[in-house]
């Protein structure tokens, strides 16, 4: 039934997403020149950007229906601080956060935790065209949000009918279809809204279809790729103030490439031709309870469970590879609103469990273990408090003081069916303040400890790594490299210092726009868990009857010593009538503290600029985005020495009949066709790309 209705979204269009620019439409669009952005789902704060004491992000409908991005990469690319690494293959992408890895980024759908991990598989499977605002917290962030939230939080948001409809409006649809060159993708989405009374309905479909990607080097990656994604989102305003949402997101990809999708590795014994199955399946309730007639309730329910799945059949043995994990959560947040002396506070509390249950299978091993894949379970509980209080500075200072104090306390298990279970706990906590002597300048500090749990897959590890024909005898003889459990794992633990500071001088120099922030951050951490793989053969391995006990060594994850991770970013926007552009500059390094060898998910120092111009008379828009990388030259990490590289990209968006929802929408990705490959790649990016879209939405 999922080909079918592939099938038939490809006829009602032959490939993306209108969504978005159904979505750009209908809501205001954050980060205009001259208007406060308030990230609430990440901060947990009614702060707006400028002032909050921390590094936020937020990527708007407007942004997303100019790139219409089709992967992780294209989607997350112009934060700050965060790299999508593995590749080109959308199965294949990963993320990092200021030099900390997935393990080290907590990612929301909806507000519903999305935990999947794999050594060699993406982390995060959904369609960019179901999304309609992005927001992330740059720096630690376990007082609010426990385990892996040490790096930073990345929440997704998809629309609901409300979000699309205006006052009066009753009914809406979206449709779209699309193309892009570089691996002959063509895209297509459906959706349709409505509200009757206090209900209001959202469904979307949207589907994909592409082939090998033609790299920047000449060669070509085998990618072939399928997908089908649906969303269904069911509103309800129950009375003045409160709101519930019942949504599920679905998304079903098919794809033949390598075992590891990530990377360019080739296919061959220890990287096997496989045709992968991904599924993720996100059921989610969202329920807001702010009666205007109970003054102190205040109150957001989130509850979730999570299926995704990736299952892989060897094209030519046969053999079956399974790795799935099932998530379920409830989150609790009750804000009060006070004064407290001369200042307004606002205290928040709340409580947080999830379940984590994975399940592990391979039909050549014993029993079926999957090797890296243990069947184990893991369970998280957790209360916190976080205080906002905004007011005159204080000691006759001028100006305005915010501070934002929070803990957060985590109780955490871990076990498997024929193991005791493994226990531990961990505090969280976080000070931030903002000090703004002026309206338009402020200064921040923040300092926060954060941690990461050991995984179920680090703690477990059980069968296999990897086989190799027998050293003396060769194949059909194999030995093989097997993991080894370490149940004693201690938790990673961090401490964050950051200082920055944020100045708006357009109404200094009577411009629309003109704004900067910059911020230096350091992070310490320590018990950092890493894999170890001893590759060694036994001596029996080389005297008759040389295969017994003959093996080629053991993995096992460790914690190591010490790390330091020091960075910066700076910020700059500019707007004047019709033209705006904002520039971004990046910079970490990181090193374990006891050799001074590099450490962590590092990359060049980067910068970002995307500039447009808007003719209002002609409905049109021209913008084009630079990315520029210097060389990232480590002296221990050869392998991984990457020369510098600039990138160009141009786009365009057209509404050709004026007062209508037609738009066309057209891009030059890599416009030199630039040979280049980011660090931790192992692979060229994509080459020169041309890509259109045509969308039609309306409402009434």
């Amino acid at each position: 039934m999922k080909h079918a209705a592939l099938a038939s979204t490809a006829l009602i269009a032959l490939a993306a997403p209108a969504f978005a620019q159904t979505t750009a439409d209908a809501l205001t669009s954050p980060g205009a020149p001259g208007e406060d952005v308030i990230v609430v789902e990440a901060t947990h704060t009614q702060l707006d950007r400028f002032v909050y004491p921390g590094a936020t992000a937020r990527i708007d409908a407007e942004t997303l229906d100019l790139a219409r991005p089709s992967d992780l990469d294209d989607l997350l690319r112009q934060v700050l601080g965060l790299e999508v690494s593995g590749g080109p293959r959308r199965t294949g992408q990963t993320v990092s956060l200021r030099g900390q890895g997935r393990e080290n980024t907590t990612l929301l759908l909806d507000g519903a935790r999305q935990n999947y991990s794999s050594a060699h598989d993406g982390v995060f499977f959904v369609d960019p065209a179901m999304l309609v605002a992005v927001e992330a917290v740059r720096g630690p962030a376990s007082a609010l949000y426990g385990s892996g939230a040490s790096g930073g939080v990345v929440a997704f948001r998809t629309a609901s009918a409300d979000d699309l409809l205006g006052h009066g409006e009753r009914w809406g649809y979206g449709l779209g279809a699309g193309y892009r060159s570089v691996d002959e993708e063509t895209r297509g989405s459906a959706s349709l809204f409505g509200r009757v009374g206090r209900l209001d309905a959202l469904a979307s479909v949207s589907a994909r279809s592409s082939g090998d990607i033609a790299l920047g080097s000449g060669a070509d990656l085998p990618a072939e790729n399928d997908s089908l994604s649906g969303l269904i989102k069911l509103g309800a305003d129950l009375a003045d103030g409160v709101r519930t949402e019942l949504s599920w997101q679905g998304f079903d990809g098919r794809a033949t490439e390598p075992n590891n999708g990530q990377g360019g590795a080739g296919v061959d014994p220890l990287n096997a031709l496989v045709d992968k199955v991904i599924t993720a399946d996100v059921l989610t309730l969202n329920t807001t309870l702010a009666p205007p007639s109970i003054d102190w309730l205040d109150l957001s329910v989130t509850v979730y469970r999570n299926q995704t799945g990736v299952d892989e059949t060897e094209t030519v043995s046969g053999r079956q590879l399974r790795r799935d994990l099932e998530t379920t959560g409830l989150r609790l947040d009750q804000r009060f609103d006070f004064t407290l002396g001369a200042l307004d506070a606002g205290l928040t509390v709340g409580g947080e469990y999830y379940e984590d249950s994975q399940d592990g299978y391979d039909s050549t091993g014993t029993g079926g273990v999957r090797g890296g894949a243990p069947d184990a379970d893991s369970r998280f509980s957790a209360g916190w408090a976080q205080l906002e209080l905004d007011g005159q500075a204080p000691f006759g200072l001028p100006g305005r003081v915010i501070l934002l104090p929070g803990v957060r306390q985590d109780r955490f298990e871990t076990s498997t069916p024929t193991t005791a279970s493994t226990a531990s706990d961990a505090t969280s906590t976080r000070f931030a303040a903002t000090y703004a002597p002026i309206e338009d300048f402020n200064v921040f500090v923040s300092w926060g400890e954060a941690f990461r749990a050991p995984s179920i897959n680090e703690l477990y590890l059980d069968g296999t790594h990897f086989s190799l024909p027998h050293i003396i005898l060769g194949a059909p003889v194999f030995i093989s490299n097997d993991f080894i459990a370490n149940p004693d794992l201690l938790p990673e633990e961090t401490e964050t210092l950051e200082i920055g500071f944020r100045v708006d001088l357009s109404d200094r120099v009577t411009l629309d726009r003109l704004d900067m922030s910059a911020s230096w951050y350091q992070t310490k951490a320590d018990n950092l868990i890493d894999l170890f793989v001893d590759f060694a053969f036994d001596p029996t391995c080389f005297a008759p009857p040389f295969f017994a006990p003959c093996s080629a060594g053991t993995t096992q994850s460790r914690n190591v010593g010490s790390a330091e991770l020091e960075g910066y970013e700076v910020q700059l926007g500019f707007g004047q009538g019709a033209f705006s552009l904002d520039a971004s500059l990046t910079g970490i390094d990181g090193k374990d503290v006891a050799t001074g060898n590099p450490l962590g998910s590092l990359a060049p120092t980067r910068l970002f600029v995307d500039g447009r111009w808007r003719f209002e008379e002609a409905r049109l828009t021209l913008g084009g985005r630079i990315e520029a990388a210097g060389e990232y030259d480590k002296p221990l990490d050869t392998a991984e020495h990457r020369p510098g590289y600039v990138v160009a990209d141009a786009y365009a968006r057209w509404q050709p009949i004026a007062d209508s929802g037609l738009r066309l929408n057209a891009g030059i990705e890599n416009l030199f066709d630039h040979d280049y490959d980011r660090v931790f790649a192992g692979v060229s990016e994509p080459g020169r790309s041309l890509r259109f879209d045509v969308s039609w939405s309306q409402a009434f």
